[in-house]
Order: C-alpha cells, then sequence, then structure tokens
C-alpha cells in the first residue's frame, strides 16, 4: 500500500472553500441580524422613526376591504407596507400625507415593488376620493375591531391620519413616523430596512406605478 504525504496547500483546501462560502453567506446573514435588530445598525444609520418593540402583528386585526370582503393580511406576506390610520376621518392633511408616501415609493426605484400603501378607517367614516392615489388598499375597521386597531398602532406622539406606520414582511408593526419626520427621512430608513431584508424577504408583484 502506498502512502501519500499531505502537503501544506493540501491542508489549506477546506480553508479555502470555508472563506468562501462565509463571503457569500455573511451579506445575507448580518442583514437578517439587522432586520430583527435594527437597534444594531451602525450609529450613522441609525433611525428616524420610533421603533416599536416587540413588533405588533397586524394578524390580530380584523378588517374588510373597500368592498365589504374580509381582508386576508396574507396577501402583503413578503412585502414591507406603510400604513396610515385615519379613524373617523381622512382630511386635507391626511391626504397630503397619501400623497407624500405615494411619492416616498416612487422614489424607491425598482424596490417601490416591495412596498404596498394602506389607508385604515372605520367602516362608518366618510370615504375620501381617493383619486390620483391609484394602489392605495383602503381597509375598514368595524366596531368590533376598532379597540384592536387602537391598541395596535398606539404609539406615543401619534396623529391620527398623519402619523404612518411601517409594517414589516412577516405583518409585525415595527416602526413609526410622526408628522415631524420628513419625507427624506421616512426615505432613509425604508432604504435601510430593504437592503437589509433584500436578501430573504419576497418582492411582490405590484402592479401599479
Amino acid at each position: 500500500m502506498t502512502l501519500h504525504a499531505v502537503t501544506p496547500s493540501s491542508r489549506r483546501v477546506p480553508w479555502s472553500l470555508l472563506a468562501l462560502v462565509l463571503l457569500f453567506a455573511l451579506p445575507p446573514f448580518l442583514g437578517w441580524l439587522y432586520f430583527l435588530n435594527p437597534e444594531w445598525l451602525p450609529q450613522g444609520q441609525r433611525n428616524h422613526g420610533t421603533l416599536i418593540q416587540p413588533a405588533r402583528s397586524v394578524h390580530s386585526l380584523a378588517v374588510s376591504d373597500a368592498g365589504g370582503a374580509p381582508f386576508d393580511w396574507a396577501a402583503l406576506e413578503g412585502r414591507w407596507s406603510i400604513v396610515l390610520v385615519a379613524g373617523e376621518a381622512c382630511g386635507d392633511a391626511c391626504i397630503e400625507r397619501l400623497i407624500q408616501v405615494r411619492q416616498l415609493r416612487r422614489a424607491l426605484g425598482a424596490d417601490r415593488q416591495r412596498v404596498e400603501r394602506l389607508l385604515i378607517m372605520n367602516d362608518d367614516a366618510v370615504r375620501p376620493a381617493l383619486s390620483g392615489l391609484d394602489g392605495t388598499r383602503l381597509l375598514l375597521a368595524g366596531p368590533d375591531a376598532r379597540p384592536a386597531m387602537t391598541t395596535l398602532f398606539d404609539v406615543e406622539g401619534a396623529v391620527a391620519g398623519e402619523t404612518t406606520f411601517l409594517v414589516d414582511p412577516t405583518g409585525g408593526v415595527m416602526m413609526a413616523h410622526d408628522p415631524s419626520i420628513t419625507l427624506k427621512q421616512m426615505l432613509e430608513d425604508l432604504q435601510t430596512l430593504l437592503k437589509a431584508s433584500q436578501n430573504w424577504a419576497r418582492g411582490g408583484q405590484y402592479g401599479h406605478r
């Protein structure tokens, strides 16, 4: 039987392979960690909005769509959602905020396909004219759902119809932006989160422009 000597170069092969695996695996792993723990981001990338910890699941909120059919939150799985909660009325300030949210989504470029826009109101409220805001989903909360809606979107300083909420791809309400937060700051937060989650979040096929 002939024995072959193990050369130093042959011993280095497994380490080279391991280094290659780490090179490709580390970015998505870090993105996953930062997505779940955005407070770990470097100081220069701190969020502008208010973090909601732990995130609150929207799946506990029973709402209907504009046609009155029960809405299935699973339809938004894999996408980020920007939510505006108007409650009893969506006045001028609310409409202006919806316009800003539309501009924010457009500013994301190709990543806009991963973002939905929602307006939640009481089902007996006067519905606003959403012409020009095509793509904004209107969801309606009945009397039984309103206590849960209040609890879900209860953040200090929140203003009905003006504070926006970010819902992550798993359905967790995880950040709020009050009216003092600029559109640019909101964009920076969303871009950071989209970048952190791009390696695992499923991009949706969202048809409107």
